[in-house]
């Protein structure tokens, strides 16, 4: 293999990283049992190193570019490695030890991965068990992506049953392409200059040089973000995919994240919580009954944990809180292209904290996620994001830092496995994952299912947050308060 140029996207991810936020996505297989050390190590090669090459390679600066280059000096002993928790091995020492990698600096003078089987865990049923904890650096792939090459690490009981973990998503077309890139245009030229009818044709004819010309104005942008709005409402361009644009302008001029007891500069000690395996029926059940998704009652629950956080502490007030939520924009086969790369949009959600009542907070939830459904705001935002990649890296980490500090973290809902899969021929009983903080940002939560269960979790600076627990015990609370309301 050849070295291969990043994507701007990619390469974006690749610089974005801080000593306090890094861009790593952390993954968690949790095993009813330890595997054969020899069985996980063939596995790993025939599955991950011979499929995706990108995993033998490094990241190097080719002028202003990055590219892959295959290491001279692999050796899979320095990716794939074994740890044992000191006894008892409970979940919570488990979750220490994830969180206290969180802050670890990858090596870029090799691949930017790492895994390692970590034994002596006791499961919460008292079973000996061990996990396999996974760090993947943000530039190799988004988090769908990197969810599916752990599951194919993995074998399923049914093998006519799929282990895809991402939803279906509509294609970007020709029209939704040019939108996208009138957008990410006019959020990187937005400054003084109002755009004439001429420019928004010409936008339209050569996005990637305007974007280029124009990506020296970015940081005007940060200081002026009202520019934005006047340089979309003088583009001139009717569609479906351009009346959305002041939709998201609206969003993408909101003022930082609101000030709560959870704000200020981020530090290098983290802090990870996990929920145990919860019934997927009993939430299932419940938004039917209310006419809601499971995807609705569950960042419903977030949203009322995050209240109950805050009162908890005096911070009362808070009506809303926004959240990055990731949309996946191209559909994904059963076989992932062995380049791997981010292919997905960061999407803001205002999530509501009140009212207090959970089913009226739930009603208020689902609009605001039918809006966001039935939009053109992820081709948008992710129009904006390819704009903000091209633009010179200290502009592109600043206008990212910009609209990254509009929100508390990033929201991930992943579905996984309907049926029991096991890896090396161990039985998989829970999985999770976690995003990386960008910027301010000082916290990640994550909801991810499988086998007809769900799993909450939070990654959270410990500074910021320092009882991270009792965000997940008042979200659960949240979340028994609308699995057990009354039905009909």
């Amino acid at each position: 293999m050849t070295a291969r140029v990043l994507s701007a996207q990619d390469a974006l991810w690749l610089t974005m990283d801080r000593p306090n936020n890094l861009m790593v996505i952390d993954g968690i297989l949790m095993l009813r049992g330890v595997p054969d050390w020899d069985t996980l190590l063939s596995v790993a090669r025939e599955r991950v190193l011979e499929r995706f090459p990108v995993f033998t390679c490094r990241p190097i600066a080719q002028g202003r570019d990055w590219a892959w280059e295959p290491d001279p000096d692999f050796d899979i002993a320095r990716h794939v490695q074994r740890a044992t928790l000191p006894a008892p091995g409970e979940i919570a020492q488990l979750e220490d030890y994830v969180a206290s990698r969180r802050s670890r600096p990858m090596d870029r003078a090799h691949p930017l991965w790492d895994v390692t089987l970590v034994d002596g865990l006791t499961l919460a049923d008292g079973t000996p068990g061990s996990a396999l904890v996974s760090r993947f650096h943000h530039a190799v792939a988004d988090g769908v992506r990197l969810t599916m090459v752990m599951l194919s690490l993995c074998d399923e009981e049914d093998a006519q049953i799929s282990a895809r973990v991402a939803r279906e998503s509509t294609p970007i077309g020709p029209a939704d392409v040019i939108g996208g890139l009138l957008s990410a245009t006019a959020a990187i030229v937005a400054d003084s200059v109002r755009l004439t009818g001429k420019v928004a044709a010409e936008v339209l004819r050569d996005g990637t040089r305007a974007i280029e010309r124009g990506a020296a104005l970015g940081s005007d942008l940060v200081r002026h973000p009202d520019r934005l709005a006047d340089a979309l409402d003088l583009a001139g361009v009717e569609s479906r995919v351009t009346n959305d644009i002041s939709t998201v302008a609206k969003l993408l001029l909101r003022g930082p994240s609101v000030e709560t007891v959870w704000s200020g500069t981020p530090s290098t000690d983290k802090a990870i919580v996990w929920s145990p395996p919860l019934p997927l029926d009993a939430v299932k059940a419940a938004g039917r009954a209310h006419g809601a998704t499971v995807n609705d009652v569950l960042i419903t629950a977030v949203g009322g944990g995050l209240r109950r956080y805050l009162e908890a502490r005096g911070d009362r007030g808070v009506d809303e809180v926004a959240w990055m939520v990731p949309v996946n924009l191209v559909p994904l086969d059963d076989n992932l292209p062995e380049d791997l790369g981010n292919f997905f949009a960061l999407v803001m959600i205002v999530l509501p904290l009140t009212p207090a009542d959970p089913v009226e907070r739930l009603a208020a939830t689902q609009r605001r996620m039918n809006h966001i459904k039935h939009s053109d705001e992820p081709v948008l935002t992710f129009g904006i994001q390819r704009g903000i990649s091209a633009a010179p890296a200290p502009v592109a980490v600043g206008l990212t830092d910009f609209f990254a500090n509009k929100a508390v973290g990033v929201l991930t809902n992943v579905p996984g496995p309907r049926t029991p899969i096991t890896f090396a021929g161990v039985e998989v009983d829970q999985v999770i994952g976690f995003a990386p903080c960008s910027g301010d940002q000082p916290m990640t939560a994550t909801i991810f299912s499988y086998a007809d269960t769900v799993t909450l979790g939070f990654a959270v600076d410990a500074v910021l947050v320092p009882e991270p627990r009792e965000l997940l015990e008042a979200t659960l609370a949240e979340l028994d308060a609308l699995v057990g309301m009354p039905r009909g």
